[in-house]
């Protein structure tokens, strides 16, 4: 079946983006002179999703795969998730979405360990192999056997997905609430290689831990969308992944030891999983099929336009007070959670 070396192919991808992420993180973290300012590192890098969101949408419904998949490797675009709603029917993608979070997730957790452990040894070892393996996902995207585009040219520009979103009374706070907590979560990973490395004085293996643990609660929570699912639906399965995730933040405020903070990551990385996974299927099964690669391409810019301010107003809220951006990140995920979910059904 297609998906299997579609799910293998984005984890390997994501393996190789790890080692760059990780080395990126931790020299800035290393050479801050303030939280704001390693907060940078992450701010930058977000800015590049939103500008090539809507038009990366755009090609994603005229362009054969085997190229937009060669475009998104080389680019990191996340446009690929677009493609399983062409690959499975409506009531597995939700089950598919998860599953692709737990190979996403298995992935950053070997990348952080390893590029953790590589990064104390040789830094341009650590970039450059991260950059390699990347190259070699995108030659393996352009070789996978993806099925063809329908001849049928789709009417329309770049904002018509953007468009569908908004205009859309049961996704538009859908998409509210999933901005904000990647903005949430843009807090938290745009500090933590500083409150590790800088403010708990730690060695760079163990921020690469923390970030393996994270991405093992995603893989957890990725595995368990279904069943979650099936015991408490689509909204309570997103209040349930908003309350891990406010519960995660609001332990990071006290600024515990390296092990305490390892559970607290546990928790965001299963939160996020579970939200992910719902809010996507919700997402994409509305979307007509001629207008899924712009529905995708318009929720990444609404999303990425207001994740590079999280790392941005977490830094300059950390200058305050180290911890004020986690209370206030948990605070607001928490006080959300009652009302995810409702009103798109």
């Amino acid at each position: 079946m297609l998906v299997a070396p579609l799910l293998a192919l984005e984890a390997f991808r994501l393996f190789g983006a790890g080692f760059f992420y990780f080395a990126h993180a931790a020299l800035t973290a290393l050479g801050a002179l303030s939280p704001l300012e390693a907060s940078l590192a992450l701010a930058f890098r977000l800015l590049a999703e939103p500008l090539f969101a809507l038009y990366g949408g755009h090609l994603a419904d005229r362009w054969p795969r085997g190229r937009l998949l060669l475009l998104a490797a080389l680019g990191q675009g996340g446009l690929t998730l677009a493609l399983l709603a062409d690959l499975l029917p409506k009531e597995a993608l939700a089950r598919a979405r998860g599953q692709l979070g737990a190979f996403y997730a298995a992935a950053d957790a070997l990348s952080d360990l390893a590029a953790g452990l590589l990064f104390t040894r040789s830094r341009p070892w650590t970039v450059g192999l991260g950059s390699g393996l990347l190259f070699l996902a995108a030659g393996l995207y352009r070789a996978l056997p993806l099925p063809p585009r329908s001849s049928v040219r789709p009417e329309g520009g770049s904002l018509l997905g953007l468009r569908f979103l908004w205009e859309s009374p049961s996704l538009r706070p859908l998409l509210l609430q999933e901005a904000l907590l990647g903005l949430a979560y843009a807090f938290f990973a745009g500090l933590l290689p500083f409150v590790v490395l800088r403010g708990l004085g730690e060695a760079s293996w163990v921020l690469g831990l923390l970030g393996a643990v994270q991405s093992l609660g995603g893989a957890l929570g990725g595995l368990l969308v279904g069943a979650v699912l099936g015991r408490l639906g689509e909204g309570g399965t997103l209040r349930l992944a908003l309350g891990l995730a406010g519960l995660g933040l609001l332990g990071t405020a006290l600024l515990p030891p390296w092990p305490l903070l390892a559970g607290l990551t546990f928790l965001l990385g299963a939160g996020g999983a579970l939200f992910g996974a719902v809010a996507g299927a919700v997402r994409l099964s509305q979307a007509p099929p001629e207008l899924r690669g712009r529905v995708a391409g318009g929720f990444l810019f609404l999303s990425g336009a207001l994740a590079p301010l999280g790392p941005l107003l977490g830094g300059a809220l950390a200058g305050v007070a180290l911890p004020l951006p986690f209370l206030l990140a948990g605070g607001l995920l928490l006080a959300l959670a009652p009302w995810a979910g409702r009103g798109w059904r």
